[in-house]
């Protein structure tokens, strides 16, 4: 009797029209935003995309056909340096990291000299052939743009941090014209294992206007079913396993990166002469590997995923070198567009070894590899599905899923938090950026079945060494 009197009523509810006139009048505040922020920062990447193509023209009117423009790299690089050291530091890098700490650390303020900075960088490197993409100076011109259009309507901290994630979000979805995936992607890149939702209706507003007012399209071919006759039990084993392969390939790009940083890190008192070495080491990998790595690459993602270009084994490893090169020795730009580089080349160069169609490992290999280098599952199954024909997208968004959890907590974007651990049989210190993470802030759990089988594993050794000494 006590029990069916404590039950909940629909008539101790709040009144229907106090609620939902709070709602409607928050709906409508942040369609309002988010389409302003969308309709600037999709015009303002239209801009952006217009002069990359003009850069490129221009660079090659320079050379007069004598030489490829990317000879001039120990030239662009320490301009390029000298460009983000004088007027924008924050500008440094691929971009989107400096968005995503200036979210977790300042409520989304940045400085409204970013943008044009950033642009100015991002067409130089990406000119003179610089191995970079075109997403992070989106991200960060929407981020800045709408910085300052909340300076101008005197948002409060938690609405201006709003803003800015519609920005980040509308820049993502303008420059690949994927706007419901670019949208995704600026909300579930700040964290790994978390989405803030109080943000998603605004940025899929912000993203939709965005990708219509930039006119982008997906930079990926139309592609056709490439399953054949492949069965349902093989095609699932293959988006696992190839999955796995594709998140060891997103380790060694983060490890690489990584691995370099820390390299020219003793060199930072000569900034310059660290631009200018990366120039001549870019030009030597071009000389001898050929020119199909410099610049975003995007004839030879196309190429790759269409079926047409054939794609070896050595392919991602030095698109690998040549991005991490560009981005830590002064060039700007993008990261994502490379992943995509490296995911479709070491997908369809896997491909033999599953054999099975070059074109459809290649597509998995994109998305898959952008889930696991940047953390971002939901995002990347989502681009699967909105690019690709739908039983490849379907599958495509499981390899996805397969390679974020094997990469482990680490990603291309060091600002990013740590939201949840990827393993039950993990702790790992949590609310922390990924790049602050030590080699004690992962460790095995008590009691787990990972503990149980690091001891099986321990006593064998044991025993391996007991009957050499005897």
């Amino acid at each position: 009797m006590r029990a069916e009197a404590d039950t909940p009523r629909l008539s101790d509810e709040v009144r229907w029209y106090t609620e939902h006139t709070a709602l409607l009048i928050s709906t409508l505040k942040w369609a309002s935003l988010g389409a302003a922020a969308g309709l600037c920062v999709g015009l303002a990447t239209r801009g952006f995309l217009w002069s990359l193509v003009w850069a490129g023209d221009a660079a090659r009117s320079l050379t007069r056909g004598a030489f490829p423009p990317f000879l001039l790299l120990p030239i662009a690089l320490p301009l390029c340096a000298w460009l983000i050291r004088t007027f924008a530091p924050d500008a440094r890098g691929h971009g989107t990291e400096a968005v995503i700490a200036a979210v977790h650390q300042r409520s989304g303020r940045i400085n409204w000299r970013v943008a044009p900075v950033k642009l100015a960088a991002t067409v130089l490197t990406l000119a003179f052939g610089g191995s970079v993409g075109k997403e992070g100076p989106a991200a960060q011109i929407g981020a800045s743009l709408t910085s300052l259009f909340a300076d101008v309507l005197r948002l409060s901290d938690d609405d201006r941090r709003r803003l800015v994630i519609c920005g980040i979000s509308a820049g993502f979805a303008a420059v690949f014209g994927t706007p419901v995936s670019g949208a995704i992607f600026g909300i579930e890149v700040l964290y790994l294992g978390r989405l803030d939702y109080s943000v998603i209706f605004p940025s899929l507003v912000a993203g939709i206007v965005a990708h219509l007012a930039c006119g982008a399209h997906p930079p990926f071919p139309a592609l056709q079913d490439a399953f054949g006759s492949m069965g349902q039990v093989k095609i699932i084993l293959v988006s696992i396993v190839s999955g796995a392969a594709f998140g060891i390939v997103a380790l060694i790009l983060i490890e690489s990166l990584r691995g370099l940083e820390r390299a020219v890190r003793r060199f930072d008192p000569h900034p310059y002469l660290v631009a200018g070495a990366g120039g001549v080491a870019l030009v030597a990998i071009y000389l001898a590997a050929g020119d199909r790595y410099a610049g975003l690459g995007v004839d030879t993602i196309d190429g790759v995923l269409a079926g047409t270009l054939k794609a070896g084994a050595a392919m991602f490893v030095i698109k690998i070198v040549a991005t991490a090169v560009t981005l830590e020795t002064g060039g700007s730009g993008g990261i994502v567009t490379p992943i995509f580089f490296v995911g479709a080349t070491s997908g369809a160069a896997l491909a033999a070894v599953f054999g099975v169609s070059p074109s459809l490992l290649a597509a998995f290999g994109f998305v898959s590899v952008l889930a696991a280098a940047a953390n971002t599952p939901l995002a990347a199954a989502v681009m699967a599905i909105e690019v690709l024909p739908a039983p490849e997208g379907v599958y495509a968004a499981l390899a996805a899923a397969t390679a974020f959890l094997i990469v482990g907590h680490r990603s291309v974007y060091a600002s990013q938090k740590l939201g949840f651990s990827k393993s039950a049989g993990l702790e790992v210190a949590l609310g922390g950026a990924i790049g602050d993470l030590d080699s004690g802030a992962v460790r095995v759990r008590k009691g787990s079945l990972t503990e149980l089988v690091h001891a099986q594993i321990d006593r064998a050794r044991l025993r391996d060494e007991d009957d050499d000494g005897a």
